[in-house]
């Protein structure tokens, strides 16, 4: 036998076990004692936290009234929680692709119209494109359509509430289509007068009622 680890045990063996001599034996035939390197600790990533931050601003969590964000199920604002819910969902999602890409766009008109400065004739037309890709988006997700309908004049009063004489108005009560009041959206059936989907919200001037941009529907 060749090593020295071994020998020195058998020899010892022999010997009686000495645990000095041993332990001394061991150091010399193994070499001096090595420390286990120390596991390294890896800081908590910052990337995550800012993800998390800019998601939760996308989101106008930074923004939106408690009264919404915490809404209960018996609540008056739950149906726009809901949306809102399944909007953060789809972002952070790659399940439905077309969904994703049009929660995407939703939130960042949500973005641009609350957060930049903008004169009122530009606000409504960015709230005026956002009704538009909420509606996209609902279709897209599949989201409920009586969850649509009860979120819609919520969102619309929220966008509302940005402006001075335009006010919005969801359509999703309405069955008929009225020329003064709704426009056809691409894929409509122009003999027919019935709604099947609202595209748009209805843009008034608050002083007076006139339409200021009709609502876009399909028939």
């Amino acid at each position: 036998m060749t090593d020295p680890l071994v020998r020195a045990l058998l020899a010892h063996l022999e010997r009686g076990l000495d645990a000095g001599a041993l332990r001394r034996d061991l150091e010399i035939a193994l070499g001096p004692a090595r420390t286990s390197p120390q596991p390294q600790v890896t800081a908590p990533s910052a990337a995550g936290a800012a993800e998390a931050d800019v998601l939760a601003r996308l989101m106008l969590s930074d923004i939106l009234d408690d009264t919404i964000l915490g809404a209960r199920p018996n609540d008056k604002p739950f149906p726009l929680r809901l949306v809102l819910g399944a909007l953060a969902e789809h972002i952070g999602s790659r399940k439905n692709e077309r969904a994703r890409e049009l929660s995407l766009v939703l939130a960042s008109a949500l973005n641009l119209y609350f957060r930049a400065e903008l004169d009122e004739e530009v606000r409504v037309r960015v709230g005026y494109e956002a009704s538009r890709s909420f509606y996209s988006f609902a279709a897209a997700a599949g989201l409920d359509r009586d969850l649509v309908a009860r979120s819609a004049p919520l969102l619309a009063a929220l966008l509302t509430s940005q402006l001075e004489r335009v006010r919005f108005e969801s359509v999703d009560h309405v069955a008929v289509f009225d020329s003064q009041l709704h426009e056809r959206d691409r894929g409509s059936d122009p003999h027919s007068a019935r709604v099947t989907a609202r595209a748009s919200f209805l843009a008034r001037v608050t002083a007076t009622g006139t339409v200021r941009m009709k609502a876009q529907v399909r028939t």
